[in-house]
């Protein structure tokens, strides 16, 4: 008796083979698609973009270069969007800004993403033509205007230049009468490039460079210059890679490359020529270097009712703590607050009071918005306030007393962070009671504050 598979078999077996096919390859690196925020960047009055990187969901940490501004962050962990703040460049001639994304990854060549995103400059042409001429102005298939020559035949164009445009188009129309013409704009040929090293540390058995432009490149064309290191396999189109070794006793890697316009990017990677630590000794050193201490001063003036209005001003130290992100930090300040009375007092004479006090406080800061180099924390705490009451008059002798009273504190503060230093600005509430037999007062109130903060 002869035995007869099941129709539908056949098929099974070919479907279990190709799962295990697909099974035993190695999975394809993910896919990085980005979007721009805002997608129309003008240099000047887009202070911030976000640059939000989606990947599939498991995805290890993702690294960002650019070849212009800076990062908030150069690498983000966690999540299905990462959201990168990029600060644009404080030049306001447009240009292309240059990006690269890609997933970190200490084992073989990781797949990157090049974005290119244009940044318009902003500018105003000055035409001459005929008095009560109809002006536009054409970059490419963009037009401005019109607007209208004034009597003596002058008219100014608001133009957003996108880059690669050297050149406007004007046309001046008047009646029957109409002008075309060329006009060129004093546009800097720019060539941006980027460069970047991975993995960073970079190993000692080596890594690769990458190097991207305003238009794909091709890798047997780019001639990049490395210290402290040796090139191999150059590879890529779109997007020029080099595989990199490090040479025997470097501790530093060096990559330069320089565009048409003969400007250089450059990047850096130490070496790692240690064995990494095991993972939780990774992580507690991780921890301890979330610890950033810091050092601040603020000076302005408190407002209360009466005569309770004054100079402040406060001077501390404060460190990061590695909880909630980095986002917490403790603080101890201290500080001045003074206020003054002076006045008659029936027919006896004047009155002169003041009072000075030294507040002693402890606060928590927690950073609440952040947005590329602005950030935004509430802080609260409190602590002691001893202070100094003397009482001068025409008609009695000098008195001087002092008593120790608390103090207790809330505030929003700004800071716009340049390299190690911030400058702060800070709205402050605050309650600090101060009553003696001679004197009943508010040493708190509303306090307008504007400082520095330096991160050593």
């Amino acid at each position: 008796m002869r035995n007869r598979l099941p129709p539908l078999l056949p098929f099974l077996v070919l479907a279990v083979a190709a799962s295990t096919a697909m099974a035993a390859a190695p999975s394809s690196p993910p896919v990085l698609k980005v979007v721009a925020t805002p997608a129309r960047v003008i240099l000047g009055r887009d202070p911030a973009v976000s640059l939000q990187v989606r990947v599939p969901k498991g995805t290890g940490p993702v690294r960002a270069a650019a070849s212009s501004g800076r990062f908030a962050q150069e690498r983000l962990d966690e999540g299905t969007v990462r959201e990168f703040r990029w600060t644009p460049p404080s030049v306001r001639h447009p240009l292309m800004a240059v990006f690269v994304f890609w997933v970190e990854a200490r084992e073989g060549p990781p797949e990157a993403t090049v974005f290119r995103l244009p940044l318009f400059g902003h500018t105003t042409l000055d035409v001459a033509t005929a008095p009560g001429a109809s002006v536009e102005v054409w970059l490419g298939e963009a037009r401005f205007g019109p607007v209208q020559a004034n009597a003596r035949g002058k008219a100014r164009v608001r133009l957003e230049v996108p880059p690669g445009i050297s050149a406007a188009r004007v046309l001046a129309t008047r009646g029957a009468l109409r002008t075309d013409a060329a006009t060129p704009l004093d546009v800097p040929r720019t060539s941006p490039r980027v460069v970047a090293i991975t993995p960073s540390p970079l190993p000692v058995s080596g890594g690769w460079l990458f190097v991207a432009g305003d238009v794909p490149l091709d890798a047997e064309r780019v001639k990049p210059s490395v210290d402290g290191a040796s090139l191999e396999d150059a590879t890529g189109r779109e997007l020029a890679r080099f595989r990199v070794v490090p040479d025997a006793e470097a501790t530093l890697v060096t990559a330069r490359v320089r565009g048409d316009d003969a400007r250089e990017a450059r990047t850096e990677a130490t070496v790692l020529r240690d064995s990494p630590p095991r993972h939780s000794e990774r992580r507690e050193e991780d921890s301890r270097g979330t610890w950033r201490p810091a050092l601040h001063l603020l000076v302005g003036g408190t407002f209360a009712r009466g005569e309770n209005s004054g100079p402040s001003g406060g001077m501390g130290a404060s460190v990061a703590t590695p909880w909630w992100e980095g986002r917490l930090a403790a603080e101890l300040e201290l500080g001045v607050r003074g206020a003054s009375f002076r006045g008659p007092v029936g027919t006896l004479g004047e009155v002169r009071s003041q009072l000075l006090a030294v507040p002693v406080l402890a606060s928590v800061r927690a950073k609440v918005f952040d947005a590329a180099a602005f950030t935004l924390h509430i802080r609260a705490g409190g602590g002691v306030a001893p202070f100094r009451h003397r009482l001068r008059s025409d008609f009695q002798a000098e008195v001087k007393e002092s008593k120790l009273s608390g103090m207790a504190f809330m505030a929003i503060q700004g800071a716009y962070r340049f390299g190690r230093w911030s400058a702060l600005g800070e709205v402050r509430g605050a309650w600090a009671p101060a009553r003696t037999p001679l004197v009943d007062a508010q040493l708190g109130g509303v306090a307008t504050l504007v400082g520095m903060r330096f991160e050593p």
